[in-house]
């Protein structure tokens, strides 16, 4: 080999040696990312700033059941009662499903029925001689089983604030003798556990009349109050 094809070959391997350098050197320049100051990763606060803990993003004040009340629907209340009318009746003299017949049970004991084999749970509140008032009723059925441990209702419960006030504005027409319920202007601490009682009627002012039934829920067959 004479020493033309030997200086090719040299030059050759030292071309693509220069080649790999400079892409090399290139890539470096194109894809830098500098080094950060302390290692890791750069997560946002817990807490926001400026304030407490949870103060950002928190669920807001549900409304005062008078002023969910005040803006409550019979009607409504019978429709989304459809869903408890697999497991209640709530018919005058109507009979037991899976859960008690439920005519009278607002402002009525708990464990009103005699007829129903209620949860120990239940039958303890029944002995104590505890009764179902609007504002306990509106807290049980957003979630039975957190309102009352061991109860055999398996009912999910309702999450909506006014579909609530809407059941109970229906179900409390449901009686002989309706027991009245709070209104916007009144406070409704008794489900929470402490607080003022409502405000009673100005002196001579005319009770507000009970809203006429609408035709009983179709009979159904899990346990309620």
């Amino acid at each position: 080999m004479d020493s033309f094809e030997m200086n090719k070959i040299a030059g050759a391997v030292l071309f693509t040696l220069t080649m790999t350098l400079s892409f090399g050197i290139l890539a470096e320049i194109v894809f830098h990312h500098p080094k950060p100051e302390k290692p890791g990763y750069d997560l946002a606060s817990a807490a926001p700033a400026g304030g407490e803990a949870g103060s950002a993003g928190a669920a807001p004040a549900e409304e005062p059941l008078g002023a969910l009340l005040a803006k409550a629907s019979v009607e409504r209340g019978q429709t989304i009662f459809k869903k408890c009318a697999a497991c209640h009746t709530i018919d005058k003299g109507g009979k037991n499903g899976t859960g008690p017949n439920l005519y009278g049970v607002v402002g009525g004991p708990k464990g009103h029925r005699d007829d129903f084999a209620y949860s120990d749970a239940m039958k303890a509140r029944h002995d104590k001689g505890e009764t179902w008032s609007p504002d306990e009723i509106f807290a049980f059925i957003q979630a039975p089983q957190t309102f009352l441990k061991g109860t055999k209702m398996s009912f999910a419960g309702l999450p909506k604030a006014q579909d609530r006030a809407d059941v109970l504005d229906y179900i409390h027409t449901m009686a002989d003798s309706p027991v009245a319920l709070p209104t916007a202007e009144a406070a409704t601490p008794a489900a929470k556990g402490g607080g003022e009682p409502p405000k009673s009627e100005a002196p001579g002012a005319s009770p507000a009349p009970a809203k006429t039934p609408p035709p009983p829920a179709p009979a159904g067959g899990s346990q309620t109050p």
